[in-house]
């Protein structure tokens, strides 16, 4: 499983949006840490881990919270490691009832 110290969302969908976290823990329980900024249309945030209180080592996946909408995730999970390079790259598009959560790969976050 790859390692990743953040993600990064894009929203090209026609809504407001908020990314978050699903995570399990190191004791296999699982847990949703708390949401990200507002995402306007044409605009990208980091979830950085660390400002959620998420532990180093957890099991971590995107999630998406739409305004209005009906919520989304990335589908799929990293590990969470504050001194990896890499952070998870998606972009949203679509519509509040009709959005396409799209995994771009991970990136040397800047």
């Amino acid at each position: 499983m790859q390692k990743i110290n953040s993600f990064y969302l894009f929203n090209n969908g026609g809504f407001v949006c908020h990314p978050g976290c699903n995570f399990i823990g190191d004791d296999g329980g699982t847990d949703t840490g708390s949401a990200g900024g507002n995402i306007s249309l044409g605009t990208g945030v980091a979830y950085n881990f660390k400002d959620h209180d998420i532990a180093d080592g957890s099991l971590v996946e995107l999630t998406i919270g739409i305004d209005a909408g009906k919520d989304r995730t990335g589908g799929q999970y990293f590990i969470y490691d504050s001194s990896a390079p890499g952070q998870a790259h998606y972009e949203i598009t679509g519509t509040t009832l009709n959005s396409t959560v799209n995994f771009q790969g991970v990136q040397t976050a800047s």
